[in-house]
């Protein structure tokens, strides 16, 4: 029989049962703190471009110094893991901190972030591996309209603020489309995104904006910014589709390609066994007749012969290293793209006082201003630094013909489907082509080959130009 319960027992139970509901409180009250005292999002609006260049926005709020990490794993069954890691050691502060960068990220098997504050994780989160989409992104600022949102609704679309668009250019290297349709926008944010690559497309509430309607041509029409361009609303057609701008990761491939650095011919091999093979014949001679001192005394000779050849023949440097850039825009402003090529003679760790990415399928260790990469001997690495607007000296008059506006002289320009000059002065007009032109070096072949038709591709001898002419995106248009 069940005796029933006595008050004391009554008390205790309950007493354990509002211990326990303060546990779960307090845990739960930490637990939010936590995560709302720091907070990430990665792309725009949560949404990342596989093998882009994507912006990230941290959040920290009344946190002291804290260190945050982003790892991603871009390997495969086969090969096995190849992880990447992105840290940041930031100040924190009382009150809010915002931080805002860039970082490459590739296709992913796993991505994930966490923000550490005196050995303690305050906040984590990840990004699964089905997100890992190459298409560009669509961004909507403001409301638009049911038939323009409806004409970028097949691919890839996210709705962000206005005061959300960066305003550096790097920032929309996966981005497609801007269609701004307010006038909060910043002009320097959609001037960015033209340099990235991007297509801007201003509506009449945009437009209402005097600093936004400055940015384009009077009345209306299109001006191409950089790579990509800015147009009102009034003549945009979204059949003309985002194919049509210049696919900035196919020249950085095809100039990556071109002209690299060449690894050191090794001594023959040949040679090498004949030398052997007699000093072998030497030594049993000597042990022959001179016995153990003649052996001896050969012994020393060679190290002697080795020492003394070693200097000669050593590598001057045991590392091996270039830097070139590519700038590819139009009007006079572009995207430059740096890349910084290394060639290691015996392992070390490489290391690089830049934002960058290796395009080596390497695990690297990477900062808002470093890349670290542990590479063996003889081995090439590239690495593109984090792309950035520049200034672009060939630029289109209205009569079609081009003029070097730059400071320093062009040593080749090449239209294609065009003329072949060499050496354009600084400040001139491109003359005619040259009777006798020297041959194009391999870069420009290179490049000729991905550039639209009435594209200029130059040099100054340093760096590397790809000049857009003012009809690539206008044909595009029906």
């Amino acid at each position: 029989m069940k005796r029933p319960a006595t008050p004391r027992r009554r008390l205790a139970l309950l007493l354990a049962v509002i211990a326990a509901a303060a546990l779960i409180g307090v845990a739960s009250a930490q637990a939010g703190g936590a995560s709302r005292s720091a907070g990430l999002e990665l792309g725009f609006g949560g949404a990342v471009v596989a093998d882009a260049w994507n912006p990230f926005r941290l959040v920290l709020r009344d946190v002291g110094p804290v260190t945050f990490e982003l790892a991603i794993d871009r390997g495969t069954l086969r090969d096995g893991e190849r992880w990447s890691v992105y840290r940041a050691d930031l100040p924190g502060g009382s009150g809010l901190s915002v931080v805002e960068d860039e970082v490459f990220v590739p296709v992913w098997r796993s991505l994930s972030w966490t923000v550490r504050s005196g050995g303690l994780t305050i906040a984590s989160g990840s990004v699964a591996r089905t997100q890992a989409d190459r298409r560009p992104l669509d961004i909507i600022v403001g409301e638009p309209g049911p038939v323009v949102r409806g004409s970028v609704m097949g691919g890839r679309s996210v709705d962000l603020a206005a005061d959300r668009l960066p305003l550096r250019s790097a920032a929309y290297d996966g981005v497609g489309r801007v269609i701004v349709a307010t006038p909060s926008a910043r002009p320097q944010a959609l001037l960015a995104a033209a340099v990235g690559g991007a297509e801007v497309v201003l509506t009449p509430s945009a437009l209402a904006n005097a600093e936004l309607s400055a940015i384009i041509p009077a009345g209306g029409g299109e001006r191409l910014v950089g790579a990509g361009r800015i147009v009102s609303l009034d003549v945009w057609r979204p059949t003309a589709d985002t194919v049509a701008r210049v696919d900035q990761a196919a020249l950085l491939s095809a100039f990556a390609a071109a002209e690299r650095i060449s690894l050191p011919r090794p001594a023959p091999v040949l040679p090498l066994l004949v030398a052997a093979s007699g000093y072998a014949l030497v030594v049993l001679l000597v042990l022959r007749f001179a016995g153990v001192p003649g052996v001896t005394a050969a012994l020393v000779l060679a190290l002697g012969a080795s020492l003394a050849v070693w200097t000669p023949l050593r590598p001057e440097r045991p590392t091996i290293d270039t830097s070139r850039d590519l700038v590819i825009g139009a009007e006079g402003i572009g995207q430059r793209w740096r890349l910084h090529e290394r060639v290691t003679l015996p392992a070390q760790t490489l290391v690089l006082d830049v934002a960058g990415w290796p395009l080596s399928d390497v695990e690297a260790r990477l900062g808002p201003a470093s890349v670290a990469v542990d590479l063996p001997r003889w081995r090439h690495l590239t690495v593109v630094e984090r792309p950035r607007t520049a200034a672009l000296p060939l630029l289109q008059q209205a009569d079609g013909s081009w003029r070097n506006q730059g400071t320093v002289p062009l040593t080749v320009v090449v239209i294609r489907g065009g003329d072949h000059v060499d050496d354009v002065p600084a400040d001139a007009l491109v003359p005619p082509p040259s009777r006798d032109p020297r041959p194009l070096p391999s870069v420009a072949l290179a490049l000729l080959e991905l550039v639209p038709e009435g594209a200029a591709v130059a040099s100054d001898g340093a760096r590397w130009f790809v000049a857009l002419p003012s009809t690539v995106l206008a044909e595009a248009v029906p």
